[in-house]
């Protein structure tokens, strides 16, 4: 590939002959599944409107003249100021952006989505996000999503990176000043990113107030999710009786939490450092004795990281429960097994 594309000129649109880009395909053509890993790594060539033709490979596919196959290919392959310039020609252009980030894979547009200018995102970020808005006002008396991110639309966002979120943050509140939509990221932001948040962002108290408070009810969620903020949040909050009476009546939950993620994270750390899947036997030892309701949110943590399976977290929760293997006769040879 690499030798092909030095060898090769941009084809010129000439009368009688058919675009091409610099490998060959014409705008019917898909894109081959490299090409953008091959044009990131050979930043020399200067004008990429001129050795690639993704962007009319996507603007036929606009006018009814070219398959959905080619379309999405050129979308997934084409630089991001091909992105940019095309999702920005109209309002038709920025629907299919949002349309093939929506349908694609997180993994498949995660470099995309991270290489888009803020601008771009918070155009995308501001319909999709009214649209939530108009699906949970309609959806008030059924189950609803609870909030944009929980959307299958926006699914692609929890696959980038913390530091592009915490980016957009900064963005939608200096830019736009738009607290409701930034605080929706805190929602998708890890507990470790959480709990240094002002670090990360770099913004001033009355911005992280202002921030916190347009989550709503969901802001005593954020104290759960990461405890180590818990402390920061009263201090914010100290004036703000409401919210910090609230705060401060939390403080037995939040210890609780804090003493679940100590030992799930121990957990993980043993893993990461041994290298070896967790055994039933080791598990119950490491938490036999602790009180029951504490352990099974411990097992439902590790489950939702997949570091137990669904059988293994509910053989431990009877074996804990009992503390003996006598219950599980069914079963005991092979725990004893593993």
């Amino acid at each position: 590939m690499s030798s092909k594309l030095e060898k090769t000129t941009p084809a010129q649109n000439t009368k009688g002959s058919e675009r091409k880009c610099f490998l060959d395909t014409t705008i019917n053509h898909v894109c081959p599944s490299n090409c953008r890993g091959v044009l990131k790594e050979n930043k020399w060539m200067a004008n990429i409107n001129q050795i690639c033709i993704a962007k009319h490979k996507l603007r036929e596919f606009v006018f009814g003249k070219n398959t959905f196959t080619t379309a999405i290919t050129a979308f997934q392959q084409c630089q991001p100021q091909i992105i940019e310039e095309f999702a920005s020609e109209n309002d038709s252009t920025m629907d299919l952006i949002r349309y093939f980030l929506t349908i694609c894979e997180p993994e498949e547009v995660k470099e995309i989505v991270e290489s888009m200018s803020n601008e771009l995102l918070f155009k995308i970020l501001e319909v999709d996000y009214e649209n939530f808005l108009n699906i949970k006002k309609t959806s008030s008396r059924v189950k609803g999503p609870i909030n944009y991110f929980s959307m299958k639309s926006s699914r692609y966002w929890k696959n980038i990176s913390q530091q592009k979120l915490c980016e957009m943050i900064v963005y939608l509140i200096k830019e736009k000043t738009m607290y409701t939509l930034a605080a929706q990221f805190l929602m998708i932001l890890s507990p470790d990113i959480i709990s240094q948040f002002n670090k990360y962002t770099n913004l001033n108290e009355d911005d992280e107030r202002e921030l916190f408070l347009a989550l709503e009810d969901n802001i005593y969620n954020i104290p759960l999710i990461s405890p180590k903020i818990y402390q920061h949040m009263l201090d914010i909050f100290k004036d703000n009786f409401e919210v910090f009476f609230i705060l401060e009546t939390m403080g037995a939950l939040v210890k609780r939490r804090a003493e679940i993620d100590d030992i799930t994270n121990s957990f993980i750390k043993y893993y990461k450092k041994s290298g070896q899947k967790f055994s039933i036997q080791w598990i119950y030892s490491e938490l036999y004795g602790l009180e029951y309701e504490l352990v099974m949110e411990v097992l439902s943590q590790l489950a939702e990281s997949q570091y137990i399976t669904t059988s293994e977290k509910v053989t431990l929760q009877a074996l804990l429960k009992t503390g003996s293997l006598e219950s599980l006769s069914d079963i005991k040879l092979e725990i004893l097994n593993q």
